[in-house]
C-alpha cells in the first residue's frame, strides 16, 4: 500500500477522537485533531503527485474519507443542536448525489474522476465552517450555508464534466 493512502486511513482513524472530543466539549482538542486530518488531506495528495503513488484505489478512498469526517462532524453538530436540520439536510444532499455519482461512474466507464477547483474551494469553505462550529464561534452556520452553495456548484461541475467526458468517449 502507498505512504499517501495510509495517511489517508490515518485521517479515517481520527474521526472517532474529533468526535469523542467533541462530545465531551473539549473543542480546542477537537479542533486541532480536525485540523490535523485537514492537513493530512492535503500532504496525502502531495505525497501521491511527488512519489508518482496517484492510484484509483487513492483518488476513491480520499473522498470518502473526507465526506466520512465532515458529514460524522455535522451530524454530531446536529445531535448536540448546534446546526439546524435544514442545515445538515441541505450538505447531505450533494454528498449523496456525489456518491452515487462516484458509483455509477465507477461501474459504467470504469474511472474515477480526479478533484477540481470547485471541489476544493467547497472542502476549504466547508473546512472554515466546520473550524468555526468546532469552536463554538459566531457565524459558524452562515459559514456552513455558503460552503453548502459551493458545494451545490461543484456537485454540478463534477457532474457536467463527467457527462461530458461520457459524451466524448461515445
Amino acid at each position: 500500500m502507498s505512504l499517501a493512502n495510509l495517511i489517508t486511513i490515518a485521517r479515517g482513524l481520527l474521526i472517532a477522537p474529533v468526535l469523542i472530543l467533541l462530545f465531551r466539549d473539549l473543542r480546542i482538542a477537537a479542533f486541532f485533531l480536525f485540523g490535523l486530518a485537514c492537513l493530512g488531506d492535503v500532504v496525502d495528495g502531495m505525497v501521491a503527485r511527488a512519489r508518482h503513488e496517484v492510484t484509483t484505489w487513492g483518488k476513491a478512498l480520499d473522498p470518502a474519507v473526507d465526506k466520512m469526517l465532515y458529514v460524522s462532524l455535522l451530524c454530531s453538530l446536529y445531535v448536540k443542536a448546534e446546526i439546524s436540520a435544514v442545515a445538515l439536510a441541505l450538505y447531505l444532499l450533494p454528498q449523496v448525489v456525489l456518491g452515487i455519482g462516484a458509483i455509477v461512474l465507477r461501474s459504467s466507464q470504469k474511472r474515477v474522476q480526479g478533484a477540481r477547483i470547485l471541489g476544493k474551494a467547497a472542502a476549504a469553505l466547508s473546512f472554515g465552517a466546520l473550524s468555526f462550529l468546532i469552536l463554538g464561534w459566531p457565524g459558524g452556520e452562515i459559514l456552513l450555508y455558503v460552503a453548502i452553495a459551493a458545494t451545490f456548484v461543484a456537485t454540478v461541475d463534477y457532474g457536467r464534466t463527467a457527462f461530458l467526458s461520457h459524451g466524448s468517449r461515445s
